[in-house]
């Protein structure tokens, strides 16, 4: 139905492929609507719907239909947003700077040793050896 599809406004990702209905196509930001060339089998009609792109990511529809069947093709168009960095101090004013709670060492060394005391004891009650007794 649909023989070849080229987006003269921005970047296919994949080549046309009549059995791939699914595409991505990356634009500038000063492209407001997709421009596509296409050819179409005799008898098709073709309808092109959500081609008004906002920054960011967009979903472009492709209907082709004849009187038999419909495909619809999915084109999923990311409209790049350059933003200007006009240098590092942008970027200091809003850094924020984030305070933690610091745990004594003297604690940590504490819980080190409780938990090592902790291991010790465990394994001792899981591998300590009984004593065999004997009678006389």
């Amino acid at each position: 139905m649909l023989n070849d599809l080229k987006v003269l406004n921005g970047n296919l990702e994949l080549k046309y492929n009549e059995y791939t209905y699914e595409y991505t196509v990356t634009v500038e930001e000063n492209i407001n609507n997709l421009e596509l060339e296409y050819i179409l089998e005799d008898d098709c009609y073709i309808e092109i719907r959500n081609n008004e792109l906002n920054f960011g990511e967009n979903t472009v529809y492709i209907d082709v239909y004849n009187i038999d069947e419909k495909i619809t093709y999915t084109l999923y168009v990311y409209k790049e947003n350059s933003n200007v960095v006009n240098g590092i101090d942008d970027y200091k004013k809003t850094l924020e700077i984030v305070t933690t709670n610091e745990v004594a060492l003297y604690k940590v060394q504490l819980l080190s040793i409780g938990i090592f005391l902790i291991i010790i004891i465990v394994f001792s009650l899981i591998f300590r050896r009984k004593k065999v007794y004997k009678q006389k």
